[in-house]
């Protein structure tokens, strides 16, 4: 529950000892706010109330613990590299959109972008819900080579791969360049072909060193503060200065 917590300043906790010796020792005054000596007020016999008592040292304590700006850090969630693919489909029929649906699912860490000649030319994203809502509604198209700006398409890119969805792939593997990967499709046996790739291009972890603080100063304000108020009505009241 505690982990990653710990305060910003804590040599500021000896502000406490100072309060704490200028309860006793400090000389009394007729309009003490932090340090009052209540039950040296008023007529004889009459004491502070220990609620009093409680809410004006629930007050200085909650303050002291402001100052010293408890924080907590954040721990990051990890992250992953994956390739950045591209995906190359001539004629997306109902069929051959399952397909692809079900490499996106699989490539979930992966930058994709996708190319269906004459209709769309989408650049990489992670943003996958997107990319297959827009290929659900592309209509089918006949094959047509792929152009000079795909073969730029991955041309920066680290871990290039280029995934082919098509019964005439060859038009495409011919327009490919050779240092990109790519892999094609096959109509048969597709779902273990894409458990077999997507277990070969893996993914990897990548460790951060930004360190994410949250600052939790507000809440011992507000508690403080309140104790505050509860502390002025008390003093306030008729009998109790």
């Amino acid at each position: 529950m505690f982990e990653g917590f710990y305060f910003e300043f804590p040599k500021l906790s000896f502000l406490l000892f100072v309060f704490l010796a200028c309860e006793n020792l400090c000389p009394l005054r007729s309009q003490l706010l932090y340090f009052p000596h209540i039950s040296r007020f008023g007529d004889a016999g009459v004491k502070s109330p220990a609620w009093m008592w409680i809410s004006k040292w629930l007050m200085i304590v909650f303050l002291i613990v402001t100052v010293m700006s408890p924080v907590k850090e954040i721990q990051e969630i990890p992250r992953f590299e994956g390739h950045s693919t591209l995906i190359v489909a001539d004629s997306p029929n109902e069929e051959m959109k399952a397909k692809i649906a079900s490499f996106i699912e699989l490539r979930e860490h992966d930058e994709i972008a996708l190319y269906v000649p004459k209709n769309v030319k989408i650049p990489l994203t992670r943003d996958h819900e997107a990319l297959l809502s827009i290929l659900n509604k592309l209509p089918k198209t006949p094959n047509v080579q792929i152009d000079y700006t795909i073969k730029e398409f991955l041309s920066s890119q680290e871990r290039p791969w280029i995934v082919i969805f098509s019964e005439h792939p060859k038009i495409f593997i011919h327009s490919i360049p050779t240092q990109i990967e790519t892999s094609v499709v096959p109509q048969q046996q597709w779902k273990e072909w894409m458990k077999k790739s997507n277990r070969e291009h893996v993914t990897i972890p990548i460790v951060t060193q930004i360190t994410q603080l949250e600052y939790l100063y507000f809440y011992p304000l507000f508690f403080g503060f309140m104790a505050m108020l509860v502390y002025l009505f008390g003093r306030n009241q008729r009998g109790f200065l």
